[in-house]
């Protein structure tokens, strides 16, 4: 269960052209959700050719991100003090992000996204490929990196974010990654998704998996 506090209209109206300011900013490559032109095909595609595979999902991530990261983050990206103060009284409820509020999925990842660096260079190093999709993180690796997975949710934890144990799965051969399953170098729809939607949205979406998977495929 989710607790989603949707704000009145004109605060809505206020955090929208807020949202449109704020997705000016650079985000890493390695963060797919909520960002302009990424989704979550591309977020499995960048892991298609590995075999293992480690998927890790962030406890309450909105409800954890408080106020005082949110201005301090508002601030390191380039805003003034009172600027930063501003945005944050109004895309802040109760002393963190709202789960329901337009500003709230680009707020947290431009504050995941030191974090997000950090991972992403401890496993380049490593021969790991890593990204995230809002509270969804996944990493794989040609080669088996259970050994490392400690010391990848110290990380998240050393730099304020939790995980939750219930959903940490270290997996070979096939995954399910932002709702698609990759195995053996190729792309599929799960189960769960083909009974629940009708053919012609199962089409649709088949039809966009496979241009990305095209487009891929063209790039390697």
């Amino acid at each position: 269960m989710r607790n989603v506090s949707s704000p009145v209209n004109s605060l809505k109206i206020k955090q929208k052209e807020i949202n449109n300011y704020l997705k000016k900013f650079k985000l890493p490559d390695c963060m797919h959700g909520g960002v302009p032109k990424r989704n979550n095909v591309l977020n499995a595609l960048c892991h298609i050719d590995n075999l293992f595979f480690l998927t890790i999902d962030l406890k309450n991530f909105f409800g954890n991100i408080t106020n005082t990261q949110v201005h301090q983050t508002l601030i390191s990206r380039g805003l003034r003090w009172e600027e930063a103060r501003i945005i944050t009284r109004l895309t802040t409820l109760k002393g963190s992000l709202p789960q329901g509020a337009p500003t709230s999925t680009t707020l947290a990842n431009l504050a995941f996204a030191p974090t997000t660096k950090l991972l992403e260079d401890f496993c380049k190093e490593r021969d790991i490929i890593f990204t995230a999709f809002v509270d969804d993180l996944t990493f794989s690796s040609s080669r088996n990196f259970k050994h490392l997975v400690d010391q990848i949710i110290a990380i998240l934890q050393n730099n304020g974010f939790f995980v939750n144990l219930k959903k940490i799965h270290y997996k070979k051969g096939c995954c399910e990654i932002t709702g698609v399953f990759i195995k053996k170098g190729k792309l599929s729809l799960p189960k769960s998704i083909l009974e629940r939607v009708e053919k012609v949205e199962i089409r649709r979406y088949v039809h966009s998996v496979e241009k990305q998977y095209k487009t891929h495929l063209k790039k390697g």
